[in-house]
Formats: structure tokens, C-alpha cells, sequence
């Protein structure tokens, strides 16, 4: 254990890092292997705290080893520790004499627990010690929970790494935002394959992953197997609860496979999640017009066109909703409204 004594060269230089403790805090803040190194050279080597009203002699600190240490804290009860004197002045922040105390990591946090630590509140390389993580420190979990931590990442980048490849296969292949491509190459439906299988690796993974329900989906509806395609953006609608594109593609699929009953409920359920989206309301206005519902096509049709005067799309299902209603052109099939 150090003893007390007061630093009287303020340095604001910073000599950052000038230990190796002070080498695995920077290393190990982005490379999760470094961290046990980094716990175990912060129990082992010197942390520095500031004191006050200190009055121990050094003849009782040497012959009891003990000392009733006041740490200086700030207003909110976190108490400042540093890696080297050094660090105490970094920035110039403290301009004054201070007290500190210099002792080994593991007796200080033995001497002084439940409290939140902050190491090198004043450097660039500062870092927040909860009362969680002492104790995992001081008991030896940490190590078991670092692994698991190093586990789960590389668990995540292989995830992001498939998802992403997935995607790569299927671009400029599905089709997005109303755009339709005509035709599908045997290689091109290869691919699609490619990535539908990698979505449902994704899912073994990760069950709930949503935007893979949703890209699989897509590949499926382009390759036409829509019965599939509508499964998937169910499942996908029933996660995530506020993209409005999700049951927006539900109600495409189910009117494919001439399910009324669901393209409707899925495009009125897009309309929800986004009152103003003049694709879904063009989109509910030809599905109510297929089910006889010809007051409500028109009426929310004409809300589109209030929103999007000159929306192509729209004035179209609008002239068609007119002359259904009129009598001078028949009421679409499941056929002209996916066609």
C-alpha cells in the first residue's frame, strides 16, 4: 500500500498511457479479449483515489495495515479512481493541491464497496465501474461473464455476416415500392433460393428476426410461391407491430392466392399503422372495391387524392372506383388488382 501524500507538479499534458494498465483499459475497450487481462491488472496493480480530511499516521498504516480511507466523491456519490497520478490532472480539470492515496485495486474495492466507481473521470480513456461489476471483480465471475460476452458477439457478427450475405444474393431481384420486374432468369431464381435458405438459417438463430421473415418473403413472391410469401409476412406483421409496409405486402399475397377476407384485413391494418400512406390507401381502396364495399373505395381513394393530387397510381384506382360505381366498366377481379 502507498502511502499519503500530496502532488505538487500539476501536469496537464496528457502522458496517457504510461502502464500497462493503463494500455489494456485502451485496448480493451475495443477488444473484448483484452478485458480479462485488463480486470486483472486493475486488482493487482496501484489505483489512486482522492481523500479528505486524512489524519492516519504512516506508523499506523505499516503496523495495523489498516486505514480508514474517506474518499472524496462527486455530488452524485461516484467515487473518482485513477491509473497513475498522472491521470488526476489530466486537462488541467484540478487545479489544486490534492490528497490522494495509492493502494492495490482488490483492497481498495474491498474497503470501499457498493459504490460506483469512475476510473479517470478527467482522461479520454475513462471508464464506469457499477457496484455490479466489483463484485463480479472481487468474487471471480467476471471472467465467466466476459466469455460469455466474447460468445455472444461472435454469435451476433456470424448473424450479421449470413443476413447480410442473404440479402447481397437477392438485390435487384425482388421487387420494392410498387416496382414490378417481368420474368426470372434460372440463375436469378437460383439466387432467390440461395437467400431464402440463408433467411431461414438466420431464423434458427434467431427466431423472432422479423426482417428476415420479411426479405425471405420477398424472394418468395418473387419466385411466385405466395401461399409461403404470405405465411412469412404474417409471421413478420405479428412482431413488428408498426412498419405499415409489412401487412401492406400481407394484403398483396393474400389476394393472390384470392383470399379477400385477409387482403383486406391486412390493408386496413396498413392504413393503421399509417393513416396518411397514399399507397395503402390506394392498395384498400381496390380491395374494398373487389368486396362490393364501393362507398368505402371511394371515400378513401378521394382521402389519397386530397393528399397527392397528381399521384399517377392513384387518380387511376380513383377513375376506376367512378365508373365501377357508374356502371361503365366492370368491378376487377383478384386477376387486375396483383396483375
Amino acid at each position: 500500500m502507498a502511502l499519503f501524500d500530496i502532488f505538487k507538479k500539476k501536469k496537464t499534458d496528457s502522458t496517457f498511457p504510461e502502464n500497462e494498465l493503463e494500455k489494456c483499459l485502451i485496448d480493451a475497450a475495443s477488444n473484448v479479449t483484452v478485458q480479462k487481462e485488463f480486470f486483472q491488472k486493475l486488482l493487482w496493480n496501484n489505483i489512486y483515489i482522492l481523500t479528505i480530511d486524512q489524519t492516519d499516521s504512516d506508523e499506523k498504516m505499516e503496523n495495523s495495515g489498516y486505514v480508514n480511507i474517506r474518499a472524496a466523491t462527486f455530488d452524485e456519490g461516484q467515487v473518482p479512481i485513477f491509473t497513475s497520478i498522472n491521470r488526476i490532472f489530466d486537462k488541467g480539470i484540478i487545479k489544486k493541491d490534492v490528497t490522494y492515496l495509492g493502494l492495490k485495486g482488490q483492497d481498495l474495492f474491498e474497503r470501499i464497496k457498493g459504490s460506483t466507481y469512475l476510473l479517470n473521470p478527467y482522461s479520454d480513456h475513462c471508464r464506469v465501474l457499477t457496484p455490479e461489476v466489483i463484485e463480479d471483480l472481487l468474487n471471480g465471475s467476471i471472467y465467466d461473464k466476459i466469455d460469455a460476452q466474447a460468445l455472444e458477439r461472435k454469435q451476433r457478427d456470424e448473424f450479421n455476416a449470413l443476413f447480410d450475405r442473404a440479402a447481397e444474393r437477392q438485390e435487384s431481384l425482388i421487387y420494392l415500392d410498387g416496382l414490378r420486374f417481368k420474368g426470372i432468369t434460372s440463375n436469378e431464381a437460383k439466387e432467390l433460393e440461395k437467400s431464402i435458405q440463408d433467411f431461414r438459417q438466420c431464423l434458427e438463430t434467431v427466431p423472432d428476426h422479423w426482417q428476415s421473415m420479411f426479405l425471405m418473403a420477398k424472394a418468395l413472391q418473387r419466385l411466385e410461391r405466395h401461399t409461403e410469401a404470405l405465411e412469412q409476412f404474417e409471421a413478420a406483421c405479428n412482431i413488428e407491430l408498426e412498419n405499415h409496409l409489412i401487412p401492406m405486402e400481407a394484403s398483396t399475397e393474400a389476394m393472390h392466392i384470392k383470399d379477400l377476407d385477409k387482403a383486406l384485413f391486412y390493408s386496413e391494418e396498413s392504413l393503421k399503422r399509417n393513416p396518411n400512406d397514399i399507397a395503402s390507401m390506394g392498395n384498400h381502396a381496390m380491395n374494398l372495391l373487389i368486396a362490393f364495399r364501393d362507398t368505402e373505395a371511394l371515400s378513401t381513394i378521394e382521402n389519397a387524392i386530397k393528399l397527392a393530387p397528381n399521384d399517377k397510381i392513384n387518380k387511376n384506382i380513383a377513375s376506376i372506383v367512378r365508373d365501377v360505381i357508374a356502371g361503365k366498366r366492370k368491378r376487377p377481379t383478384f386477376e387486375d388488382a396483383v396483375g
